[in-house]
């Protein structure tokens, strides 16, 4: 299988980590208040998760996230979570990207917060 295996997914993780904390850096409290599902609205942590969504091709100039692709890309035990919160958080309107991607998580966590598995945290 062409999916990335979890110790792979670390190391993809962290490469999304360094290259956009490098343009929007997050405090450390953001950081580890998304690791507990708490998303904060800080502007700069919106345009990191965008940058995460970007940096891997998952979201598109109008800011409509890719939810095949992210699926795709997902941890057999992240299917399942993502199977529930992409109907329910992917919107197909056009909107400013950092905050299509934040919306995305904000509502992912209320459905499932176990989706904070994903972030590059």
């Amino acid at each position: 299988s062409t999916r990335p295996q979890p110790d792979e997914m670390e190391e993809i993780k962290r490469t999304l980590y360094n290259a956009c904390a490098g343009k929007f850096p997050i405090t450390e409290e953001i950081k580890n208040n998304a690791k507990n599902s708490i998303i904060s609205d800080d502007p700069t942590f919106k345009c990191f998760l965008k940058c995460c969504f970007d940096e891997m091709s998952m979201i598109d100039e109008d800011g409509i996230i890719d939810g095949d692709s992210l699926k795709a890309m997902a941890p057999d035990h992240i299917k399942p979570i993502l199977e529930q919160v992409i109907p329910s958080c992917t919107k197909n309107v056009k909107q400013d990207g950092c905050e299509a991607s934040f919306e995305f998580i904000s509502c992912g966590i209320k459905l499932n917060p176990l989706i904070v598995a994903l972030l590059p945290l």
